[in-house]
């Protein structure tokens, strides 16, 4: 079985994004990684290459707006609220506010969600609209709960 650092390696090699990579949050639940490219993907292409590492993980892709899906966002939510010791409520919205926020800044994001053996990815990137680099990455890892 991987370990959660060898799953976002993977991604942030994939995108070209570990130099200079670091964890956001980083416990025995959950990895947080955020990263940069110097690399642009064509808007068009956001989907088909969030499906290629998702595939190359050997994940199954979970359907957004699934409930499925909120239940996986919930459970890294939680994981996150555990390791910063919060008290507020767990919030799936959190991610698709976060989405929206940086789309009104005038930044296109492509996120896709998946399962893997023991644990559950959610990959996002995000880039200027008219294709001007970085590309941001982030990773999230999240041991899966049951």
């Amino acid at each position: 079985m991987k370990q959660t650092y060898e799953i976002a390696g993977q991604v942030m090699g994939f995108f070209d994004s570990f130099k200079g990579s670091r964890p956001a949050i980083n416990n025995d639940k959950i990895l947080i990684v955020r990263g940069r490219s110097r690399k642009v993907i064509p808007l068009d292409e956001f989907e088909s290459k969030l499906t290629e590492i998702g595939e190359i993980l050997g994940g199954t892709e979970i359907e957004p707006n699934s409930e499925k899906m909120g239940e996986i966002l919930k459970s890294g939510d939680k994981h996150i609220k555990e390791s910063e010791r919060s008290t507020t409520s767990v919030d799936e919205q959190g991610f698709i506010r976060m989405k929206e926020e940086l789309e009104s800044m005038g930044l296109v994001v492509g996120y896709k969600v998946f399962e893997l053996p023991s644990y559950d990815a959610v990959i996002a990137i995000w880039e200027d609209k008219n294709e001007i680099p970085p590309l941001y990455v982030e990773v999230t890892v999240s041991k899966r709960e049951g």
